[in-house]
């Protein structure tokens, strides 16, 4: 009788009376969940149904009621595998970590979208050995799977174990040569980030993200290679990157400053149709690290003019501008201006450039001042500063002051002790130099061993003091002994000219 009744219900619809529909919810009740409800939904509608609560999961996760999206998640009859990693990726993103591995351990059929999810979880957390025990078990592996593995060993500073799983990788696409290149360069590893992105394009693999280039141009500034930094430049303009310029734009200024090269800086800002602060930031910055205190003054007005509001760091590179280039009455002017014109409150940054200012100008006094009556804790960096600034103009009483005050910081800064012991030769303290010795003895300060580097050719060369173990140590000394006898021969000449 009541599949009789509800197919009677469902074949015309315009014949439910109130009378049948009353009748109907009362074997409804006694019957229980046994009776269909009228109307029974479509597939359609189901499905339509299914992706509705889903999106709202996905915009619960994000407003972080987690709660609220697993009620939901409990309330679908029929789960399919979107819902379940939905549900999965709303608890890795709100830092519940456990609950989702629990969630996909219970999950019936699993994606690789499901899989990927809960690595890149772990990785998320810092957790790359269980990141990576859950990569061994994962049965398809896709070029995703691959390339979060490589990402996350990356961040977790295993370059060399991501270098090893790269080159197991089967078919690795842009996106994975692009995340090992850019795991070389953030730890360190500058050469080798530039050596696998030769190697890429030798494959014939083509670049498509912006983050990419800006990996490589971080390499060239890391190495000082102008040249290379040339180069890579050129190939953002040849493949036409105009929708992340500004990006790549900020990244090449940056890189070029580092490179010394003012020059390919100011080219590619002027080259930019619409700088943001980022952009005015490293122009400023850059000149006034490359020396250029006129022109990073210039520039920051010429960003107040372009109506763009400046910021600590702006303040910060102008304040560098000026002590660089001793402009002493316009770098107090400008630390007054960040609180009164634009409300921003001098950092810990900002006294450390006033400082190095007064020092730099022999104007120790003031120096000492801002150290002591500043709101900050002084680090070392103060103290070094006005060392320095000591040594420069021969104040050797406060040049002790500072140094003491190091050793409490730092006990074995080799540094500070061989500054001090610069200061005691200079006025002729032969029994004091051999005190500061004995105390660099004692406390085992080491000076760290200085190094530099040449680009050869796109070759970067590196040496230290003293270095011996070069390929091609046995040329540069001949030619080093061919300079130091030209230098001889060229120094008695000019002994034999007559002053004036």
């Amino acid at each position: 009788m009541i599949h009789h009744l509800k197919s009677c219900l469902t074949h015309n619809n315009t014949t439910k009376s109130p009378e049948v529909i009353k009748y109907f919810s009362l074997i409804t009740l006694r019957c229980g969940n046994r009776v269909p409800q009228i109307g029974y939904p479509s597939n359609t509608q189901k499905n339509h149904s299914l992706v509705s609560l889903t999106q709202k999961m996905s915009q619960l996760s994000l407003r972080g009621e987690v709660e609220h999206a697993r009620n939901i998640f409990d309330q679908i009859c029929t789960r399919d595998s979107v819902s379940w990693n939905v549900m999965i990726k709303c608890y890795i993103e709100n830092a519940m970590v456990e609950n989702a591995r629990k969630l996909f351990d219970e999950m019936p059929e699993r994606t690789s979208v499901s899989w990927n999810t809960m690595i890149m979880g772990y990785i998320k957390t810092g957790r790359t050995n269980m990141a990576l025990k859950l990569f061994i078990m994962t049965p398809d592996k896709d070029v995703v799977t691959w390339t979060a593995m490589i990402t996350g060993l990356c961040r977790a500073s295993r370059v060399n174990d991501a270098w090893l799983l790269f080159e197991k990788m089967p078919e690795p696409n842009a996106v994975s040569w692009s995340s090992i290149i850019s795991g070389f360069q953030q730890n360190g590893f500058a050469n080798e980030s530039l050596n696998v992105f030769k190697q890429m394009l030798s494959v014939g693999i083509q670049p498509v993200s912006s983050h990419l280039f800006t990996s490589v141009l971080s390499a060239c500034a890391d190495l000082t290679m102008v040249s290379l930094s040339e180069q890579v430049y050129s190939q953002i303009l040849k493949r036409g990157f105009h929708a992340n310029y500004t990006l790549l734009g900020n990244s090449a200024i940056s890189t070029f400053f580092k490179t010394g090269s003012f020059h390919n800086a100011r080219l590619v800002f002027l080259d930019l149709d619409k700088p943001d602060i980022v952009t005015w930031n490293a122009m400023i910055t850059g000149s006034a690290q490359d020396g250029y205190g006129l022109e990073a003054m210039m520039i920051f007005h010429q960003m107040q003019k372009a109506k763009v509001l400046p910021d600590g760091i702006s303040y910060m590179g102008v304040l560098h501008g000026c002590s660089h280039s001793g402009y002493v009455k316009e770098g107090e002017q400008y630390f007054q201006s960040m609180k009164t014109d634009y409300g921003i409150s001098p950092g810990l940054e900002h006294f450390a450039a006033m400082v190095d200012l007064y020092a730099r100008a022999g104007k120790l006094e003031k120096a000492y001042k801002i150290i002591i009556e500043m709101p900050f804790e002084p680090t070392v960096v103060f103290w070094r500063t006005l060392l320095s600034g000591c040594r420069k103009w021969g104040d050797l009483e406060m040049a002790l002051c500072a140094a003491e005050e190091i050793l409490k910081l730092e006990p074995y800064n080799s540094s500070a002790c061989l500054m001090v012991i610069d200061m005691f030769a200079l006025a002729g303290k032969w029994e004091d130099v051999r005190k500061m010795r004995r105390v660099m003895r004692k406390t085992e300060a080491r000076k760290e061993l200085g190094c530099s580097w040449i680009d050869v050719k796109g070759r970067n060369c590196l040496f230290t003091t003293g270095d011996k173990i070069h390929p091609e140590a046995d040329r540069i000394f001949s030619v080093i002994e061919l300079l130091r006898h030209d230098c001889a021969i060229d120094y008695t000449r000019l002994e034999g000219f007559p002053n004036g």
